[in-house]
């Protein structure tokens, strides 16, 4: 029995992954890689081509050229925005710099990388399995040099992961084959694995030198009270610092936002919590972030969206695949050939 022919949704949450604590192999999943991008939904219908963000917003503005993009009237489809580096590597930092305040046209790109298919001839299909509507997408023929279709892996996890990690990319979703798409869950039926642990953070303050700008971020999540806790510091690069500086600066305030003690030091500056930032880390004890490292600002980032993860555990199974397998979906995946 088909779904009845609706018109397309003007604001869907994405439906999220949960973090697993470990790549595995299983054959109730696919694997994809993890995109270094902004979540996005591309869609058609009567009124045109639409693409926003996670919160409903329209993007177009951030990133003009997409507006190009050809899509068959009444599909809807989730994805990412990428620019990728000059060996083909999608770069987050690149596609911030394109739309940041001091926009610069550097990177490949943008490329609108499409992994789920939500919508099709008008008709919602979020309740159908996983693997069926990854079917439709591939075969629905919208690949071009601005929507790109990636492939995935069935069932090994593992060998994908060091893959991914050779060509120096940032992790892997696995996702049930049977699943439905559920807007704006965020359940174990989608499960991301990092390379390097990465995670959202609510920037605080900043610890800040003279002669270099910011060196050390001030990291907060949030409670399940919406309280804001301390969480450690993060180093941030030299060739970040001045930058940082310069671009909170407007967010100064005299008073600590954390609910939690912070111990003073000089050259320390607290900031409204509005922004949040991307880090890479070694480890989490004792209630704080270890061997911490600011990345970038997010783009998309949402306060609530800053808060420890639990890990799901996944039972992990032989790999069925050596490594040529995830080499060739990999390198089919990109949007442009890695060098």
């Amino acid at each position: 029995m088909s779904e009845a022919r609706s018109d397309l949704p003007r604001a869907l949450a994405p439906m999220r992954p949960r973090l697993a604590r470990r790549a595995f192999n299983s054959p109730e999943y696919l694997f994809e890689l993890k995109w270094d991008g902004i979540r996005a939904l591309l869609g058609r219908d009567s009124a045109g081509l639409r693409l926003s963000d996670r919160s409903g917003g329209d993007l177009f503005p951030a990133v003009p050229e997409l507006r190009d993009a050809r899509l068959p009237e009444g599909m809807l489809i989730d994805g990412e925005i990428v620019v990728c580096d000059s060996r083909g590597r999608p770069s987050y930092d690149l596609l911030a710099g394109r739309v940041g305040p001091k926009a610069t046209k550097r990177g490949r790109g943008p490329v609108f990388v499409a992994f789920d298919l939500l919508y099709q001839d008008g008709r919602p299909i979020l309740s159908r399995a996983l693997g069926d509507r990854r079917a439709r997408l591939a075969a629905a023929g919208i690949g071009s040099r601005l929507i790109a279709v990636p492939e995935h892996l069935e069932g090994d996890g593992e060998p994908f992961l060091e893959v991914v990690a050779e060509y120096g990319l940032e992790g892997i979703v696995a996702k049930k084959k049977d699943g439905p798409y559920v807007p704006g869950a965020r359940t174990a039926d989608w499960l991301k694995c990092h390379v390097t642990p990465r995670t959202d953070v609510i920037v605080g303050g900043l610890v800040i030198d003279e002669s270099r700008g910011a060196r050390t971020l001030l990291c907060g999540m949030r409670g399940d009270d919406g309280a804001i806790s301390f969480v450690g510091d993060a180093y941030v690069p030299p060739y970040l610092g001045a930058w940082l500086d310069d671009a909170t600066r407007d967010f100064a305030v005299e008073g600590s936002p954390f609910a939690t003690p912070v111990a003073l030091r000089a050259g320390m500056r607290f900031l409204r919590p509005r922004i949040v930032a991307i880090v890479e880390y070694g480890g989490f004890s004792d209630g704080e972030l270890r061997d911490a490292r600011f990345r970038a600002l997010r783009l998309d980032g949402r306060l609530e969206d800053a808060r420890t993860e639990e890990y799901v555990d996944v039972p992990s199974y032989p790999a069925r695949s050596g490594i040529e397998r995830p080499r060739l979906v990999v390198l089919h995946s990109l949007p442009f050939p890695i060098e």
